[in-house]
């Protein structure tokens, strides 16, 4: 299986792989993955783990369900949610493919949201 991520559920920018950010938006590969029965927290591959969990493994995405994913400053943001809620939306640039939509501070990324509810 090939790149593949989540949109975080606050921001609804994707968990991006390690092998791509810069100094911008670095901060959006640090993540957290809120399941039924788990919290995982850590650096997101590109390929469905993060920091020590296998989300891929755990049946994550091959089985059709997907995790509660954020950007832990995000996660932080919104008072660090620990209940699932159903699963996080798949990006279309795979948290990999894209130019500079995603060259945002993560006050910047959570202020559009709360400024425009």
């Amino acid at each position: 299986m090939g790149f593949f991520s989540w949109k975080c559920k606050v921001c609804g920018h994707p968990l991006l792989s390690v092998h791509v950010t810069n100094e911008i938006n670095k901060w959006m590969n640090e993540s957290v993955a809120v399941l039924p029965d788990l919290v995982a927290k850590g650096s997101y591959d590109g390929y469905g783990k993060i920091g020590m969990t296998d989300l891929y493994q755990l049946g994550f995405k091959k089985d059709g369900k997907e995790p509660d994913c954020y950007h832990k400053h995000c996660w932080e943001y919104a008072g660090k949610p620990t209940e699932y809620k159903g699963g996080s939306k798949n990006a279309d640039d795979q948290g990999f493919f894209f130019d500079d939509e995603h060259d945002v501070t993560p006050k910047e990324a959570t202020e559009d949201i709360y400024v425009n509810t």
